[in-house]
């Protein structure tokens, strides 16, 4: 793809509809930041911002301005106020471009559901001066060309059309994510995007043991060094794009089925429709219920959405979780 600008690259990934939606919305984090120059993000040091963060003793120099004399009065002593800055933020997404992603068609089809959303992310973010970051893993292996954040429409035009790459082969998760932590600015937002489903599967062989309740050891340990992501500062949320088909399965009866790993890494399964569908949902629901205890217990933000799900009601689900604020009971799929 080779489109001049950001606008024409965006409108392959974004819908109509989001688009529309995304006029007059912000970009608002849960956390902290620390960008380095004014933006619109609370920052983690005093400034210039309109967030009161307190009073410190004057001391000779101290600009005169910032005096409170209110305070002055009431307590006989000279205090400055201070107040929070506001800087850029820093925002890296971390994108499954498996095979495992192609499942579904349309707009319901997991990567161009997942595309939709980022690009609305990376819209909002570019059009208040924040900085982005993509990298992603796929057949060509991992991609960190774009990791490292910046900002401007040339990193906006490369991000779209990094979206717009069809999904192939497999996502190495633990490699990816251990190379980009040493390229994030402080205090970024990570945000990773996949299905979740079977992430570790690099080198590894069916039946490995949990190490949690429905949760492999290998997927435990990559929590681990995302929990150790956020133990440094940064917001780190999971993006988990499912199909309806994943968590339903809806073949069953005597039919016989073959199952594939469209990304060549777990072998075939074949049996009648009525005997598989009740050993998956059996697995996937142990290892859903897992995955998101496992994220919880790291105090890492995990938020699922549905291909199903209009993209309009999905992203405003996601803006919320990225300010923290917890899903409606009702809204959870």
């Amino acid at each position: 793809m080779s489109s001049a600008d950001p606008d024409t690259a965006l409108a392959a990934v974004l819908p109509p509809e989001l688009r529309e939606l995304l006029r007059g919305r912000v970009l608002r984090v849960g956390q902290a930041v620390w960008g380095g120059r004014p933006g619109r993000h609370l920052a983690a040091r005093a400034g210039a911002g309109d967030v009161f963060r307190g009073h410190r003793p004057y001391v000779p120099g101290d600009d005169l301005r910032r005096l409170d004399w209110r305070a002055a009065a009431r307590d006989d002593r000279y205090v400055l106020r201070q107040h929070d800055a506001e800087d850029v933020l820093s925002a890296v997404f971390l994108l499954d471009g498996s095979g495992g992603m192609s499942y579904g068609t349309g707009m319901e089809r997991k990567s161009t559901y997942a595309a939709a959303l980022v690009a609305g992310l990376a819209s909002l973010a570019a059009r208040q001066g924040d900085r982005l970051g993509l990298a992603s893993g796929g057949a060509g292996g991992i991609e960190l060309q774009q990791a490292r954040p910046q900002g401007g429409a040339r990193r906006l035009l490369a991000l779209a059309e990094a979206l717009a790459r069809p999904p192939a082969g497999i996502c190495p998760w633990p490699r990816l994510v251990a190379a980009v932590g040493p390229q994030l600015p402080r205090r970024s937002l990570v945000v990773l995007v996949s299905d979740f489903l079977d992430p570790c599967a690099e080198g590894q062989v069916a039946g490995d043991m949990p190490e949690e309740a429905g949760l492999p050891a290998a997927e435990a340990g990559l929590l681990d060094e995302l929990a150790a992501l956020a133990g440094r500062g940064h917001a780190v949320v999971l993006l988990q794009v499912l199909h309806r088909d994943e968590l339903e399965f809806p073949w069953s009866g005597r039919d016989l089925l073959r199952l594939e790993d469209v990304r060549g890494v777990r072998p075939e399964v074949e049996g009648l429709g009525a005997s598989l569908r009740a050993a998956y949902l059996q697995r996937v629901r142990a290892y859903l219920a897992g995955f998101e205890g496992g994220c919880l217990a790291r105090g890492l933000v995990s938020h699922r959405v549905v291909t199903d799900t209009p993209v309009t009601a999905a992203f405003l689900g996601l803006l919320r979780a990225l300010q923290g604020e917890p899903a409606p009971e009702e809204a959870r799929p």
